[in-house]
Formats: structure tokens, C-alpha cells, sequence
């Protein structure tokens, strides 16, 4: 937690009113995200016992498991999925060869699913894991069945651990990234009380909302764990009943179990479209827009993927796929936060209190420095330099390219640090690709600038057969080898 988040907090803790941290929203919010809401039944991993789920938040849809309809809950889940999925597989558009990549075709639009916090993303996870390898039964459609559903789940679980993917939106997490509570990270991770803290009803402070919203029978977490106050006052004596019932009499009690559940996970379903509401309401950066087209390209090549036949995810990666994978989660994060500095005055502000942006003034300019060239033939460069004297704190090395929010295009390197008793001096050399002297800004001119977003490179991994074999580890296994 940075300096500038302590203190907020710390605000908001002593005024009981949550305290701003970013106004501005760096997500994609869809027009018609598919809200889903798993519950998991009590005492068993990733075996739910209802999902409510959709696009209307007047009209949700409870898909519920009692003990014996597991495969009939599956059935009817995975076709509200793959319905919602295929109504972004219409229309599509052309995107034009540029650079490396070459003419392509993708989706105009993509599905975006929304969960209440962490659990449930995790939770979403682990259930896309137990489906997806799963046999098809003969008169099941493999396109709706519910292997297809679990790869569905998969690709959406593995999206959401990159910072700047849309396509499953994790309403606490990004709430936090916009206010600070007087609550500990832990409370915040549940939307009740965040959201009280945050939107208080009239006449309360946040600090009173959330304390009254703490009683679980009548403001109930919001799962994918079953509260056991709601488990020992209900289901308990429910699932008892419909273990010994058959014919009407268990119908009977599966209805009793069916208002039951949709009386649990009806407050958090009108809570978090009111979550979803406020964050669609705040204004997006504009580099939103650019990582919702990353999200959409993804979307295209998964669906690509599924109806050439392509294999299901594997349950571990081999070594390089588990190296790339983590270098591009780096790559998302770091590249997020350098472009949400230049594009929101609080993120910079937080960044100036770590040392990774500063603010300083120009005191020394050198618009007609030339870089004379290292081998013969090659021709002399112009880059032109200036100086900077700042009193924030620096931590930055040689080399790292930087830009500042009054012309993001112009990116400069850092060339010198000097550090003195009551100022840190920085020479900048412009480093765009046609650098001319008025890319270099006047003495005495005040600038801000942080890392760029283009600095962070993506490494270069051999391929598999490149390795040698006391680093490969195991061989994944195929679909077939493995068991369901």
C-alpha cells in the first residue's frame, strides 16, 4: 500500500466516510455484462448448489443443484452461457495488416461476466476446471454441453488474472481501486459492506451503514461460502427433507429450497447492478477503450479455438507456455498502471510518493545535441536533451523511457541521475522517432512525468524443443490421457 492510499484510509477512518483514490474508471463496463452469482453447497469443493445469473437486472435467472439434478443444472447453465456468449458471435469486422500483424477478422463486440469479489472469480475457476475435460454424453450438442461450458469458464478465469482485462469484472476489486475504507482489506473484499462504506443512505455515515449491514440473515455475504447461520436456520433441515422425499412430495421441497436460495442471493444480486450502475457512471481513461479491443481480439481467437475442435485448456502449463504466461501478466500490470498515471492526476499522485513519477522544472536545454554514430557508415543522430531539477523523491535507473501527461507521444530516456542535498537533477534525452528541437520543452517550463507504458518489453522465450530436459518438467498430457 502506497503512502497516498495510507492516508486516505486513514481519512476515511477518522471522518467514517470513504475517502477517493481514483475518479476516473479504467475498465470496461458493457452496456449488458452477464451478472452470475455462484452459491456453493455446504462442505464440498466446487460442487455449487445454485448460480443466479443474467443480463436484466429485473428479471434474474436461479439455476438450482438439489442433491440427485446435478447434470440437469449443468444442462440448463451451460446453455444460458453459450446463448449469452453467442449473441456477441454475429457480427464481425476487419481489422487492416499493421506492422507484424497481418489482416485479421474479429468479433465486433465481446461478453463480459461480472462476480461480486475474489472468491467467486477463484470459485469460477475451479468449477471451469472440473467441467471442461468432462465426457460429452451422445445426444448432447459438445458446442452446449458442459465441457464447453467449463473451457468458457476457464478462459474467463484466466483473463481475469491480467489488471487490464474487462472480460470478467471483479466488482469489489476494482471498487477499491477507487475508494479507500476505515475497514481492513478483508471487509472490503465483501460487497455489502464496501458498498455501505462508499454509498452510505442518507443521515449515515459510512462507518454506520456497515455496521448495519453486518448481520448475515439480513444482509447475506455474498458467496460463493454459504453463511452457517443461513445454512443451520435453512438448508440444513431442507437437504434433510429431500433426502428421504420422492415424487410431489420432494418437488414440494425443492420449491421450498428454490425461494429459500433466491431470497439469499437476491439483495447481493440488486446490490452489485447497483455497484455496476456507479462504476459505468464514472468517466473511462481513454486508453480503456484500446484495452477492451485486446479483450475482444482475445474473445475472437478462444471462440476460434473452439470451433476448429482445438483441445481444452491443460490442467498445468509446461515450462515456457508458465513463463510467457507470467511475463505478459507483468508486462498487463506494469503497462496499466504507467498508462492510468498518465491519463488520471490521482494514480500520478500516488506514483510521485514511490519515486516512479516526479515533478520538476526545466533548467537546462540542449535542443541541437547530435549522438555521434558507433560504426562506420552510420550516420550522426540528433537527440535532443534537457535538463530537470526535482525535489520529489527519484527512483529511476539509466535508460528508463519516460513520458508525461502534456504529450504522451514524446517519450525521453534517462541518460544522468544526479543526486544533491536538496534536489535530484535528471537529463532526459527525447527518444521519438523524429526528434526535433521543439520536442524539447523551454526553460523553466514545470513537467510531470512518469515511466511510459511503452517501456516495458516483452521477453523473448526459446520454444520447448529448445530446452533442455532437466528443465522442461513433465510433458502435459492430451484430453486423452487424462482422466475426466
Amino acid at each position: 500500500m502506497s503512502l497516498l492510499s495510507t492516508l486516505q484510509q486513514c481519512r476515511a477512518a477518522n471522518t467514517q466516510y470513504a475517502q477517493p483514490l481514483s475518479r476516473l474508471r479504467y475498465l470496461h463496463i458493457a452496456d449488458q455484462p452477464l451478472l452470475v452469482l455462484p452459491l456453493n453447497r455446504p462442505g464440498e469443493t466446487a460442487r455449487p448448489l445454485a448460480v443466479m445469473a443474467g443480463s436484466d437486472p429485473d428479471h434474474p435467472q436461479l439455476f438450482l443443484a438439489p442433491p440427485g439434478d446435478d447434470d440437469r443444472f449443468l444442462a440448463a447453465l451451460a446453455e444460458h452461457l453459450h446463448t449469452y456468449i453467442h449473441s456477441f458471435q454475429q457480427a464481425t469486422r476487419i481489422r487492416p495488416a499493421k506492422g507484424e500483424h497481418p489482416e485479421r477478422r474479429e468479433y465486433l463486440d465481446a461478453p463480459q461476466i461480472a462476480v461480486t469479489g475474489t472468491a467467486s472469480v477463484y470459485y469460477l475457476k475451479m468449477l471451469g476446471r472440473a467441467l471442461r475435460y468432462r465426457p460429452v454424453p451422445e445426444d448432447t450438442d459438445p458446442a452446449t454441453s458442459a465441457a464447453h461450458l467449463g473451457r468458457w469458464l476457464t478462459f474467463f478465469a484466466e483473463r481475469a488474472e491480467y489488471d487490464s482485462s474487462s472480460l470478467l469484472l471483479n466488482l469489489t476489486s476494482l471498487l477499491s481501486t477507487h475508494w479507500a475504507t476505515g475497514q481492513s482489506a478483508l471487509e472490503d473484499a465483501h460487497l455489502a459492506p464496501l458498498m455501505a462504506w462508499v454509498f452510505p443512505p442518507h443521515g449515515r455515515t459510512g462507518h454506520q451503514a456497515a455496521l448495519a449491514v453486518e448481520n448475515p440473515l439480513l444482509h447475506p455475504p455474498d458467496g460463493p461460502t454459504i453463511d452457517p447461520s443461513f445454512e443451520a436456520a435453512q438448508l440444513t433441515s431442507l437437504f434433510a427433507d429431500l433426502k428421504s422425499a420422492r415424487g410431489s412430495r420432494r418437488q414440494h421441497h425443492v420449491t421450498h429450497l428454490r425461494e429459500a436460495v433466491e431470497g439469499y442471493l437476491t439483495p447481493t444480486w440488486t446490490l452489485a447492478w447497483e455497484a455496476l450502475s456507479i462504476l459505468r457512471g464514472m468517466p473511462p481513461i481513454p486508453s480503456t477503450a484500446a484495452r477492451w479491443d485486446t479483450d475482444i481480439r482475445q474473445f475472437t481467437t478462444h471462440s476460434d479455438r473452439l470451433d476448429a475442435g482445438g483441445p481444452p485448456q491443460p490442467k498445468q502449463d509446461d515450462v515456457v507456455t508458465a513463463a510467457v504466461r507470467l511475463a505478459e501478466l507483468e508486462h498487463a500490470a506494469a503497462s496499466l498502471e504507467a498508462a492510468r498515471a498518465l491519463e488520471d492526476p490521482f494514480v500520478m499522485a500516488e506514483r510521485r510518493t514511490t519515486g516512479a513519477a516526479f515533478s520538476g522544472t526545466v533548467t537546462h536545454t540542449d535542443p541541437d545535441h547530435v549522438l555521434k554514430p558507433q560504426n562506420p557508415g552510420e550516420r550522426a543522430k540528433r537527440r535532443p536533451r534537457f535538463t530537470v531539477r526535482t525535489t520529489d523523491p527519484v527512483r529511476l535507473e539509466p535508460d528508463r523511457l519516460l513520458a508525461g501527461p502534456h504529450d504522451p507521444a514524446v517519450h525521453m530516456a534517462v541518460c544522468d541521475i544526479t543526486y544533491t542535498t536538496d534536489a535530484t537533477e535528471i537529463v532526459l534525452e527525447v527518444r521519438t522517432r523524429v526528434s526535433r528541437p521543439s520536442s524539447v520543452p523551454a526553460i523553466g517550463t514545470t513537467l510531470l512525468l512518469t515511466t511510459a507504458p511503452d517501456y516495458f518489453p516483452r521477453p523473448q522465450f526459446p520454444s520447448r524443443d529448445q530446452i533442455p530436459w532437466t528443465h522442461t518438467g513433465p510433458v502435459p498430457a492430451t484430453p486423452e490421457e487424462t482422466p475426466a
